[in-house]
């Protein structure tokens, strides 16, 4: 007997489920991960995102301080 693909695969029955898809094998004792994007980089790009919007922020506070002394510089010299 020769080792195709074929014979090694004939005493093995279709794992069907989830619409004919292949069943993914289960570990015991390790849950089960979402599918998706990987945890750690979600983690990581919503602590990107937070450092990123308090520089904004702070950013658009400074620019809104500095706009507001510049008009009022601006018009006491009008004055």
């Amino acid at each position: 007997m020769t080792s195709s693909p074929e014979n090694l695969g004939s005493g093995v029955p279709k794992q069907t489920g989830h619409g004919d898809k292949l069943l993914k094998p289960t570990i015991p004792g390790i849950k089960a991960v979402a599918s998706g994007p990987n945890p750690l980089m979600g983690k990581a790009t919503l602590n990107a995102k937070d450092a990123l919007e308090e520089e904004a922020r702070a950013r658009a506070e400074k620019t809104a301080r500095l706009r507001a002394a510049r008009q009022e510089r601006d018009t006491d010299k009008t004055r």
